[in-house]
């Protein structure tokens, strides 16, 4: 069993998602009785390293190296998954995760699915559980080729294991494979700053029920009055009234907060894939059938430009 986390920035612990990944494989572990392997890319990983040990993982691989293209990851991954004799590798969600999974499966003769919401130990195998048709069902993979098993984890797919401190782990160190030239980089994107809205605790998401782009400011008042981050839906991101970056949902960002408030979000499947798995929804919507309050813990139906400049207000009153 093998963990595969594909960038870890200089000096950074593991990701919440590497060690939901982490809680996974030892809950799959435990069933298939074998040992989980976690293998890290990145520069300066010696905290990532220690994470990896306290939260579970009985040995840990590790890539040192700077600015490594995805053609070396491919490497780096393959040359884990032979190290590891990893008949499953899971990799945890992230921005490699659509490029990495599928080249790894097919560079080691295995097969991958993303988006897994659940694993399952089947007859002596494993089943891969995933959203289709934009959130709205559940579909069971079964696996057929002869090579690992590359599966690429939605959020909260298991909690973090409990870290033991004391807990250490034998550490193999990876080569990194030279350059090949089959990749020319024209220039390399611009590397993103400041706190990830997959990993805020309390996001507040406009959607259409704002009826203009000025009105979203409200929503950027009570994020900060929240201590929190803007979301958006699809609707008002092709608007122009939020941007890309903001965009929960099928074909944005998944998130898991602690507080997810949908204002003005009718709550089609495309945008519950991204948000269902927040711990508490709280919805403003005029239409008390809309399927957002499926979902909400609360629920208010009311106009969302009625509400919000209230809910501002105490924000800031108990700030």
């Amino acid at each position: 069993m093998l963990v595969l986390v594909p960038s870890i920035d200089a000096g950074a612990p593991l990701s919440d998602a590497a060690a939901e990944a982490l809680g996974a494989a030892r809950e799959l572990a435990q069933q298939r009785r074998c040992d989980v392997a976690c293998a890290l890319i990145g520069p300066n990983l010696a905290a990532a390293t220690a994470d990896a040990a306290q939260l579970g993982a009985d040995t840990v691989l590790t890539a040192t190296g700077h600015a490594l293209d995805g053609d070396a990851r491919v490497s780096i991954a393959a040359n884990a998954v032979a190290q590891a004799q990893a008949r499953v590798v899971l990799l945890p969600r992230g921005p490699h995760l659509l490029e990495l999974a599928p080249r790894l499966a097919a560079r080691t003769g295995g097969a991958s699915v993303i988006g897994v919401t659940d694993i399952r130990h089947v007859d002596n195998d494993v089943h891969a559980i995933a959203a289709v048709f934009g959130g709205a069902a559940r579909a069971q993979y079964a696996f057929r080729a002869s090579g690992p098993r590359v599966i690429g984890l939605a959020p909260a797919v298991a909690a973090p294991p409990d870290r033991d401190p004391a807990r250490t782990a034998t550490t193999i160190e990876l080569a990194i494979p030279q350059p090949t030239g089959r990749v020319t980089t024209l220039e390399p994107a611009a590397a993103s700053s400041g706190p990830r809205l997959e990993n805020a605790k309390l996001i507040v998401s406009g959607g259409r029920g704002l009826q203009d782009g000025e009105n979203y400011a409200l929503i950027r008042e009570l994020a900060d009055g929240l201590g929190g981050m803007t979301g958006a839906s699809r609707a008002i991101v092709d608007d122009g009234w939020a941007s890309f970056e903001q965009q929960v949902g099928l074909t944005g960002k998944i998130v898991t907060p602690d507080v997810y408030f949908a204002i003005g979000i009718s709550g089609a499947s495309q945008h519950m894939a991204g948000c269902a798995t927040a711990r508490c929804i709280v919805a403003v919507n005029t239409d008390p059938d809309a399927p957002i309050f499926k979902f909400a813990d609360y629920g208010i139906v009311d106009d969302a430009l009625e509400v919000l400049p209230e809910l501002v207000r105490l924000a800031r009153e108990r700030a």
